[in-house]
């Protein structure tokens, strides 16, 4: 993302200066007029160089100050979802117990019902 950035940023530099020589150049005014021109393109170009770097420190700081801010965020939300987890492991174990001692329960009594169907009837 910064590599695009950079590479937008030295197109715009080189557009500029180019874009300004051109114009400087292909107006009609005497050399004083042109030199003062050009001083003052010059600056224009110097202060739009550094209100762009300005920029991107700016957004360099905002992106360290997002990542930050994401990683905290992805620590809270992991250690909710393990005490969540751990919570729920806790409320369920006594239970796990009881529904295991009830399967068993049932897999016999449908056993038993399985042999009075198998074997005759002595009544």
């Amino acid at each position: 993302m910064l590599a695009k950035a950079k590479s937008y940023l030295v197109g715009f530099a080189i557009g500029s200066i180019v874009t300004a020589a051109s114009v400087l150049l292909t107006t009609p005014k005497s050399g004083r007029d042109l030199r003062t021109d050009a001083k003052l393109k010059g600056q224009e170009l110097k202060e739009s160089i550094q209100r762009l770097k300005q920029d991107i420190n700016d957004v360099k700081e905002q992106i360290k100050e997002v990542s930050a801010e994401g990683k905290k965020t992805i620590k809270e939300v992991s250690t909710d979802l393990k005490n969540a987890i751990a919570s729920y492991r806790k409320d369920i174990e006594p239970n796990v117990g009881k529904l295991e001692s009830d399967v068993k329960e049932m897999q016999q009594t449908i056993n038993s019902v399985k042999k009075e169907i198998k074997s005759p009837a002595s009544s």
